[in-house]
């Protein structure tokens, strides 16, 4: 017997083996990130749920955060219910023709545990548009004008199968606002809000 010949597929396999152990280890960390995306529309409700007992909730609110609205989120693609979003706000600040920013703490309860977001100073902003562009809906229900706006943040852990990631988030919203009295603190509707999230 030859052995050249029978060494051939002995140092194949090898090869082979050493290309697909340097494949895994090259597409791993690709593999690892996850994107999610959630949205949400209609009225929402006042988010009385107690606030996560981690540190970073605590380090972020710093006794100058309260809790805002709640409400239930989607999968964009086929619009089956993904969980609940419940959200805590601070450091709201004015600026000229109606625009504001402000952070948030937001947590989704979905179904492998929860998973926390939050945006930094100024995280979020939005300003309203002008209503013969873009009407509000629901008048009757309070609603005076839609402020247009989103944010951007990081993801700051969670429980379950989301309690080690770390990552980014942004957000897209047209808001439907009106009176301090109206909906939940001037909050009347959510209208194609969008969450995008890459985590691992």
């Amino acid at each position: 017997m030859n052995p050249s010949r029978s060494s051939h597929p002995r140092a194949s396999m090898a090869l082979a083996t050493a290309a697909l152990a340097g494949l895994a280890a090259w597409a791993g960390p690709a593999a690892a990130t996850q994107n999610l995306q959630f949205v949400a529309d209609g009225i929402p409700e006042a988010n009385a749920s107690a606030p996560p007992a981690t540190s970073a909730f605590v380090d972020w609110c710093s006794g100058r955060c309260f809790p805002t609205t709640r409400f239930p989120v989607y999968d964009p693609g086929n619009g089956q219910p993904r969980g609940m979003a419940y959200v805590w706000g601070r450091d709201f600040a004015y600026g000229g023709g109606g625009s504001l920013c402000f952070s948030e703490f937001i947590v989704f309860a979905l179904a492998q545990g929860d998973l926390h977001i939050v945006s930094g100073p100024n995280g979020t902003c939005g300003a309203p548009i002008d209503p013969v562009l873009k009407a509000p809906k629901y008048p009757e229900l309070g609603a005076l004008v839609v402020i247009a706006g989103g944010g951007d943040g990081v993801i700051a852990g969670g429980t379950g199968k989301y309690a080690n990631w770390s990552g980014s988030f942004s957000d897209r919203v047209f808001v439907g606002f009106g009176e301090p009295t109206s909906g939940v603190g001037g909050i009347v509707y959510y209208d194609q809000l969008w969450f995008g999230i890459r985590g691992n």
